[in-house]
């Protein structure tokens, strides 16, 4: 995992952020900003989060309809386990360990729980993008960091959004570029994905249908508006006197700005981008510094915690996060777990 190449460009990325957001503020104005905020909203703002990752996970048993029929609720735990892998693995690779756990407790092919979390995070940066430039027009993007991530976002998801609904739109042609791009990889990566691309392909199609894409849609404007109120009333927390939008706005921008490669958690660009968003709507360069790390916390601590004991009910070990990619998605090299 250590030895990709991805994972220390991550790692970089990460740390010069990191290293910007702290030179470019008065540390001391930092700690007044805590000093002074009422950490009391920060319970509420937990629980808004979990409704808004249960929404997802209403989205996600849409997603999953064409490879099996599992409910929310049976899906919420392995969500959690995700996102909290995602927080401490660098390079997003709790996505793999996510389908890598609903695979081997739902026995179900891992290739298609991967593809129906690609189609997830492929609609959540479109409404992403679109919360962007509709907030962006209405408040203004004052600085021009804003402009260029909402251009560089907007450009990055159509045409992703136009491969996605060209590869899928006719299964002869998926097939067809599915068995092209096999053909281009090495020898081992071929070796690896062939008996998998058929199951790949299943969950690849999970929103061909007009009333699961507006469903998905929705559902996903949804999730990502309940979460905006958790950012909200974070706000309160550090008396900031923004409107709703400025927190969309936030929502959109931090969350686009951790698609790029970072390390754990998307720390760095998170920060970075929620402090833009905030001192361009007026908010002191201290108070939006620590507003942007007690925002990352709230996101970062509750969904680790109880993603790691969410392990332990489940008797996974540990040591099984730190396999490659490969060793994880493979069935025929997976560890049987506790069930």
């Amino acid at each position: 995992m250590f030895r990709s190449l991805r994972v220390w460009i991550g790692f970089v990325f990460s740390a010069v952020l990191v290293g910007l957001f702290f030179t470019l503020v008065d540390l001391s104005d930092v700690w007044n900003a805590f000093k002074e905020a009422n950490f009391l909203f920060m319970l509420p703002a937990v629980v808004i989060l979990f409704i808004s990752l249960w929404i997802r996970c209403v989205r996600w048993t849409l997603l999953m309809r064409p490879v099996a029929a599992i409910s929310a609720t049976r899906l919420f735990p392995y969500a959690i386990i995700g996102y909290m892998a995602n927080n401490l693995l660098p390079a997003r690779i709790g996505e793999l360990v996510r389908a890598w756990i609903l695979g081997e407790r739902e026995r179900i092919p891992k290739a298609s729980a991967i593809a129906t979390i690609a189609v997830e995070r492929l609609f959540d940066g479109g409404v992403l993008v679109v919360m962007f430039v509709i907030t962006g027009l209405f408040i203004g993007f004052e600085d021009g960091a804003l402009r260029i991530i909402g251009i560089a976002s907007a450009i990055l998801f159509a045409v992703a959004f136009i491969f996605f609904y060209w590869f899928t739109s006719s299964p002869t042609r998926s097939r067809r570029v599915a068995a092209w791009f096999l053909w281009k990889l090495p020898r081992r990566a071929r070796f690896f994905l062939a008996p998998h691309a058929s199951a790949l392909l299943i969950g690849f199609r999970s929103v061909h249908n007009s009333s699961t894409f507006l469903a998905v849609v929705l559902l996903s404007a949804i999730a990502w508006t309940v979460e905006a109120s958790a950012y909200a009333v974070i706000g309160v927390g550090f008396k900031i006197d923004l409107g709703f939008g400025h927190f969309l706005l936030l929502l959109s921008a931090a969350n686009l700005a951790i698609i790029l490669p970072t390390f754990f958690g998307g720390t760095g660009p998170f920060e970075w981008a929620a402090r833009l968003v905030l001192t361009s709507g007026g908010i002191a360069s201290g108070v939006a510094s620590a507003y942007a790390l007690v925002a990352h916390a709230v996101i970062f601590i509750p969904t680790t915690v109880v993603g790691l004991l969410l392990m332990w009910i489940f008797g996974i070990p540990l040591a099984r996060l730190r396999e490659s990619p490969i060793e994880l998605v493979d069935s025929s090299k997976s560890k049987s777990v506790s069930l």
